[in-house]
């Protein structure tokens, strides 16, 4: 529920990137036999031809990093909310097989869910054009959440130059807001209506009621901001909200772009992240292309659902039609 008088939020989902210049203080490096394992766990999906959705935590058994597993598991819900993943070797995994080992590593996190009327099980971050959907499109993206408890990431191909992925404590973005301009943060516990056409095109508005950009679900953190999709009451364009929710929405972005209050994360080859979205922001640095098509910036996203995290309640929810585990976008009819 959201509280009639806000106050600062303290705990390990509230920082500032200061806290996290040296990789060494968020990053893990797979030991040998963690690699090991996981080279053996993705030719066994592999082989048996396995659909993503058929793969579980025993059929992608990751005995070398179980323990691992469960603390990066502990630090999304209840730590920093982010976790970063290396040593994969680029050079030895096709496009198809590191889709596979993103999958299964998530599998021991969550449930897996489709980001799409489409089904996708796995979204393409890469410059197609799509206009309306971040990920389909080139060039710098605003600070936002993705709606769905984690998102998982790994790069394929990175940028020529630039792209980088800039992380924010959500309630750290909700403190500084509190002390600066409290007026704003009554707005954004308000909350907006969200429209449906830049995420699921041709569907009807799917928020009838407003949804806080700052809550609190069963007790913990909850951050919902999806400025692509925020429409006013009749589903106006952002443009034609109330000039207090314009400024409202300006001055978060603003302050989450601070460069002390962000990580400029440059995910690597093979690299793979976790993102909590109830308490962490991102965006994306604008990036130049490689001239060659085949060496575009290629990410995989991969959405996945916490079933012993708290259900937020459909009032604090976007979509109405769901994928599986409470989350993700149903698969249109045929």
């Amino acid at each position: 529920m959201v509280h009639d008088q806000p106050q600062p939020l303290t705990g390990a989902c509230v920082w500032q990137g200061d806290a996290f210049r040296q990789p060494a203080d968020w990053v893990y490096t797979l030991s040998a036999a963690a690699l090991a394992d996981i080279d053996r766990a993705m030719r066994t999906v592999r082989d048996a031809g396995l659909s993503l959705d058929a793969v579980t935590p025993a059929q992608f058994d990751l005995p070398a990093l179980a323990d691992d597993l469960a603390s990066m598991a502990d630090i999304l819900h209840t730590g920093r909310g982010f976790v970063r993943l290396q040593g994969i070797d680029r050079d030895r995994y096709s496009d198809d097989e590191l889709g596979i080992i993103l999958w299964g590593l998530g599998t021991h996190l969550g449930v897996g869910v489709s980001q799409s009327q489409r089904g996708d099980r796995l979204g393409h971050v890469q410059d197609r054009g799509e206009v309306g959907r971040y990920y389909g499109i080139g060039g710098p993206i605003e600070v936002h959440m993705d709606p769905v408890d984690v998102t998982g990431l790994m790069c394929l191909t990175p940028a020529m130059r630039g792209g980088a992925t800039p992380l924010m404590s959500s309630f750290a973005v909700h403190n500084a807001i509190l002390a600066e301009r409290p007026d704003l943060l009554a707005v954004l516990y308000r909350g907006f209506h969200y429209g449906s056409e830049t995420v699921l095109s041709g569907s009807p508005p799917a928020s009838e009621h407003r949804i806080p950009v700052f809550n609190f679900v069963a007790g913990e953190p909850d951050c919902f901001f999806l400025p692509a999709a925020i429409r006013g009451p009749n589903g106006e364009p952002r443009s034609q909200l109330p000039a207090i929710e314009q400024e409202a929405i300006a001055y978060l972005q603003a302050v989450a772009n601070r460069p002390e209050m962000k990580i400029d994360m440059v995910i690597e080859p093979a690299t793979v992240q976790f993102i909590n979205n109830r308490v962490i922001l991102h965006a994306r640095a604008d990036y130049q292309d490689w001239p060659e098509p085949e060496r575009k910036r290629h990410l995989l996203r991969m959405w996945v659902m916490m079933p012993s995290w708290p259900r937020r309640p459909p009032e604090v929810q976007m979509l109405r039609s769901t994928d599986r585990a409470g989350g993700g976008i149903a698969k249109a009819e045929a």
